[in-house]
Protein backbone atom coordinates (compact mmCIF):
# COMPACT_ATOMS: atom_id res chain seq x y z
CA UNK A 1 0.00 0.00 0.00
CA UNK A 2 1.43 3.36 -1.09
CA UNK A 3 -0.14 6.62 -0.45
CA UNK A 4 0.14 9.37 -3.16
CA UNK A 5 2.64 11.87 -2.75
CA UNK A 6 6.11 13.37 -3.35
CA UNK A 7 9.57 13.37 -1.41
CA UNK A 8 12.95 14.79 -1.96
CA UNK A 9 15.37 12.44 -4.49
CA UNK A 10 17.54 12.15 -1.66
CA UNK A 11 14.90 10.96 0.80
CA UNK A 12 13.64 8.79 -1.85
CA UNK A 13 16.67 6.99 -2.06
CA UNK A 14 17.30 6.61 1.86
CA UNK A 15 13.66 5.24 1.88
CA UNK A 16 14.88 2.59 -1.07
CA UNK A 17 17.69 1.54 1.37
CA UNK A 18 15.81 1.32 4.27
CA UNK A 19 13.10 -1.03 2.46
CA UNK A 20 16.12 -3.01 0.65
CA UNK A 21 17.63 -3.68 3.51
CA UNK A 22 14.13 -4.29 5.60
CA UNK A 23 13.18 -6.82 2.91
CA UNK A 24 16.17 -8.63 2.22
CA UNK A 25 16.22 -9.44 6.54
CA UNK A 26 12.80 -11.01 6.19
CA UNK A 27 13.47 -12.83 3.62
CA UNK A 28 16.60 -14.27 4.67
CA UNK A 29 15.50 -14.92 8.45
CA UNK A 30 11.90 -14.74 8.77
CA UNK A 31 11.24 -17.97 6.17
CA UNK A 32 13.59 -20.71 6.87
CA UNK A 33 11.11 -23.59 6.32
CA UNK A 34 10.79 -22.96 2.54
CA UNK A 35 7.08 -24.69 1.94
CA UNK A 36 5.87 -21.89 3.90
CA UNK A 37 3.34 -19.14 2.56
CA UNK A 38 5.66 -16.28 3.01
CA UNK A 39 4.31 -12.83 2.84
CA UNK A 40 5.87 -9.33 2.97
CA UNK A 41 3.99 -6.12 3.33
CA UNK A 42 5.64 -2.67 2.62
CA UNK A 43 3.59 0.27 3.63
CA UNK A 44 4.12 3.85 2.82
CA UNK A 45 1.70 6.22 4.00
CA UNK A 46 1.79 10.19 3.73
CA UNK A 47 0.32 13.00 5.77
CA UNK A 48 1.48 16.15 5.02
CA UNK A 49 4.63 16.08 5.69
CA UNK A 50 4.96 13.12 7.87
CA UNK A 51 4.83 9.71 6.97
CA UNK A 52 5.45 5.79 8.13
CA UNK A 53 7.20 3.06 6.28
CA UNK A 54 6.36 0.14 7.84
CA UNK A 55 8.20 -3.31 6.70
CA UNK A 56 6.32 -6.64 7.91
CA UNK A 57 6.64 -10.23 7.43
CA UNK A 58 4.29 -12.80 8.53
CA UNK A 59 7.22 -15.27 9.46
CA UNK A 60 8.32 -17.34 12.40
CA UNK A 61 9.44 -13.56 14.19
CA UNK A 62 12.83 -13.52 16.24
CA UNK A 63 14.09 -15.89 18.29
CA UNK A 64 16.88 -15.08 20.55
CA UNK A 65 20.11 -15.34 19.15
CA UNK A 66 18.40 -15.71 15.76
CA UNK A 67 18.78 -13.42 12.48
CA UNK A 68 21.05 -10.31 13.17
CA UNK A 69 21.83 -8.81 16.33
CA UNK A 70 19.49 -7.40 17.86
CA UNK A 71 21.59 -4.28 18.59
CA UNK A 72 24.99 -3.23 16.37
CA UNK A 73 24.08 -5.32 12.73
CA UNK A 74 25.45 -3.82 9.81
CA UNK A 75 21.83 -3.59 8.50
CA UNK A 76 20.09 -2.48 11.24
CA UNK A 77 22.78 0.55 12.15
CA UNK A 78 22.17 1.55 8.62
CA UNK A 79 18.59 1.72 8.65
CA UNK A 80 19.05 3.39 12.33
CA UNK A 81 21.24 6.28 10.36
CA UNK A 82 19.17 6.77 7.75
CA UNK A 83 16.18 7.10 9.44
CA UNK A 84 18.11 9.70 11.63
CA UNK A 85 19.08 11.00 8.49
CA UNK A 86 15.36 11.27 7.75
CA UNK A 87 14.47 12.78 11.11
CA UNK A 88 12.56 9.59 11.77
CA UNK A 89 11.76 7.02 14.51
CA UNK A 90 12.28 3.24 14.26
CA UNK A 91 10.41 0.59 15.86
CA UNK A 92 10.33 -2.46 16.01
CA UNK A 93 7.21 -5.58 17.22
CA UNK A 94 8.22 -8.79 16.89
CA UNK A 95 6.08 -11.99 18.03
CA UNK A 96 5.27 -15.12 17.39
CA UNK A 97 3.39 -14.80 13.56
CA UNK A 98 5.92 -12.17 12.17
CA UNK A 99 7.45 -9.14 12.74
CA UNK A 100 7.09 -5.56 11.04
CA UNK A 101 9.68 -2.50 11.25
CA UNK A 102 8.37 1.15 10.78
CA UNK A 103 10.26 4.01 10.03
CA UNK A 104 8.06 6.98 11.42
CA UNK A 105 8.42 10.92 10.89
CA UNK A 106 7.56 11.79 14.46
CA UNK A 107 4.13 13.61 13.98
CA UNK A 108 2.92 11.30 11.67
CA UNK A 109 -0.51 9.37 13.00
CA UNK A 110 -1.37 5.94 10.96
CA UNK A 111 -5.00 6.03 9.67
CA UNK A 112 -4.98 2.60 9.66
CA UNK A 113 -3.46 -0.35 11.71
CA UNK A 114 -0.44 -2.10 10.62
Amino acid sequence: MVDEGAVLSADAVSLGLIVTELVINALKYAFPDAGKNAVVTVRYEINGVDWKLSVADNGIGRKDGAGPPLKGGLGTSLVKALAHQLEAQVETVNGPTGMTVSITRATFVSRTAA
